[in-house]
């Protein structure tokens, strides 16, 4: 999770990233630039703060069920820090679960939706796209980690808010995260409640689905664990680890998004000695080919709603008449004025 830079220096560069966004805001309000519409149904999955919230989990979770429901859906996703082949991690991971023809990365998601479109698909899926200003979408959903709701209250630097708070607004579902296994949502919805008081609100979580060897076959979760990882909320994984049954837990935390080095992996093994080194899938598509992969193992989890899951599902289904084609509904445009 991003550290907030404090001091004068952190509240001056906050206040500048205020006034830019607040500039940006105006722009579109005004007419002076538009968004883009193209001919699909767009649905956003972003967040409100820096950190790992879920959007790749709930992304992979709307993908499968769009596709249960026989829906040409595609996923469009920034390829952020590319590996060795070139490729992101979150990308290695949509074409694993999706096929490569339905994922579409690179550094425009404008551009990436309208090929997306273009190559048949009736639902863009668009993996962090509630920032992304220039590409009209018919639904946005918007993540609220609990461990972090509100990013300290303050925009990046000083804080690790992307958005002011009243952004929230924009959304059409709330879904809020990250809760733990038996614990009342209900507190947390009606905060988010007062934030967002339009929108659909939702809670959900990363239940442990199991755990698998990195070099194949199922595997006991039982002993020690050295967790490493290089995602968004490494605390949530280690908690997530200690709910598979592992006991006692360690954590070995990177900066989001990084592929180890062999180095780096071989010195990871080593310090899990006796016990097991637990990798989330994400991490797994970065782990290097030569490293030991004995010992090593990948904890996965799925999707599970808590609270009005299915209600948010078919908000993502919903379509309104002449959808799917370059018509611009009105739904951006007055979201965009509740900001005001």
């Amino acid at each position: 999770m991003a550290r907030a830079l404090g001091g004068a220096l952190g509240a001056g560069l906050s206040g500048l990233a205020a006034a830019a966004w607040e500039a940006r805001r105006k722009l579109y309000e005004l007419g002076a630039r538009t968004p883009e519409r193209v001919a699909a149904r767009v649905v956003s999955v972003g967040n409100l703060t820096v950190g790992g919230a879920g959007k790749t989990s709930l992304c992979l979770h709307l993908a499968s069920r769009a596709r249960e429901r026989h829906e040409e859906v595609a996923v469009v996703a920034r390829r952020y820090r590319a590996g060795p082949g070139g490729r992101g991690d979150e990308e290695l991971l949509y074409r694993s679960a999706l096929g490569p023809e339905r994922v579409f990365a690179g550094a425009r998601k404008r551009d990436l939706a309208r090929a997306a479109a273009a190559a048949g698909a009736r639902l863009v899926l668009v993996d962090d796209g509630f920032s992304h200003w220039g590409l009209e979408r018919d639904l946005d959903i918007v993540l609220l980690d609990r461990t972090d709701l509100w990013g300290g209250g303050r925009l990046l630097p000083a804080g690790r808010l992307r958005e002011p708070i009243r952004a929230l607004q924009r959304a059409g579902v709330v879904v809020v995260t990250r809760l733990g296994a038996g614990e009342d949502p209900d507190p947390w919805l009606e905060e988010a409640r007062r934030r967002a008081p339009a929108a659909l609100v939702a809670a959900a979580r990363h239940a442990v689905a199991g755990v698998r060897a990195l070099a194949g076959g199922s595997v006991g979760a039982e002993g020690a664990a050295r967790v490493l990882t290089a995602t968004g909320n490494p605390a949530a994984v280690a908690a997530s680890a200690a709910e598979a049954g592992y006991a006692p837990v360690t954590l070995a935390a990177y900066r989001d998004h990084h592929w180890f080095t062999l180095a780096q992996a071989r010195r990871e093994h080593a310090a899990a000695a006796g016990g097991t080194l637990l990798l989330t899938e994400k991490d797994a598509v970065r782990w290097p080919e030569a490293a030991p992969r004995d010992r090593v193992a990948v904890l996965t989890t799925r999707w599970e709603w808590l609270r009005r899951g299915a209600e948010a599902e078919e908000r993502v289904w919903e379509r309104e008449e002449g959808q799917g084609t370059s018509e611009a509904p009105e739904q951006a445009k007055r979201s965009r004025e509740r900001e005001r």
